[in-house]
């Protein structure tokens, strides 16, 4: 593993984020749709970077004959795959910067979550595009999520984002965000109170990735950008509304 990854950062918040997706908060159906569709549209062998617990399994499976690979470099992430999901991919324990995989090998490389964002090193992001392309089918896409709107969060102190009680678990957070424009950074630290079991505090740093320097990002690791969505209904970016930016680009030696 790459001195910038986090272990135990990571595994620490991973039965956190676990529990957050899909019951703190309720699922995204949108989000999974989108997945589903454009699995559907790149059918053959698919690869999902950054795959935490396995959320998305589902919506990336196809059949068995259409393998899904799941690239997570946290043990406490994959730890948290339920037996159902685990079935439907191949959960492998890598960096997206050090793919142990060939070349020409997937039709499909998503990378959802915002997790460009996690790599704060621009020579990080751009190892993990090279490799995306490198991976990639001639006629295969890679998929980024980023969100160009952490730049405009505003910082905040001891905010109570959320107390959860579903008459089982009690889960607070509160959470105090700070923004480093010297290091093009935000950081999130959060501190989980878990029912009367203790208090658990993590700093959670995430790089601030522009528009501009994405697609700038994208083109020198030899990619393609084809189309740019502001969110899961295929809707058209605007830098200054958009929730999230999805980019779906190509190979340039396959043109």
């Amino acid at each position: 593993m790459r001195p910038g990854f986090d272990a135990r950062l990571w595994d620490s918040y991973a039965p956190f984020f676990d529990v957050e997706e899909g019951t703190v908060f309720p699922v995204d159906e949108a989000e999974l749709l989108f997945y589903g569709r454009m699995r559907r549209r790149l059918r053959g062998r698919a690869l999902e970077i950054g795959a935490g617990c396995g959320r998305l399994a589902r919506s990336l499976f196809l059949s068995p004959e259409h393998l899904t690979v799941a690239l997570e470099p946290s043990r406490g992430m994959l730890s948290r795959w339920v037996s159902e999901d685990a079935s439907m991919a191949s959960r492998i324990r890598a960096l997206g910067q050090e793919m142990p995989f060939p070349d020409n090998s997937f039709m499909l490389a998503a990378f959802p979550y915002n997790g460009m964002h996690c790599i704060l090193d621009p020579a990080g992001r751009s190892a993990l595009l090279r490799e995306a392309a490198r991976v990639l089918e001639p006629e295969g896409r890679v998929l980024l999520e980023t969100c160009p709107l952490f730049a405009a969060r505003p910082e905040d102190t001891d905010s109570v984002r959320y107390d959860f009680f579903d008459g089982r678990l009690r889960l607070r957070l509160e959470e105090t965000v700070r923004k480093d424009l010297r290091r093009g950074s935000i950081t999130f630290f959060m501190k989980y109170t878990i029912g009367s079991a203790g208090v658990s505090e993590l700093a959670l740093e995430l790089a601030l990735i522009p528009p501009g320097l994405l697609l700038a990002e994208i083109e020198e690791a030899g990619l393609s950008v084809e189309e740019i969505w502001g969110d899961y209904d295929f809707s058209p970016f605007d830098a200054e509304a958009s929730p999230r930016m999805l980019t779906l680009a190509s190979r340039k030696d396959a043109g």
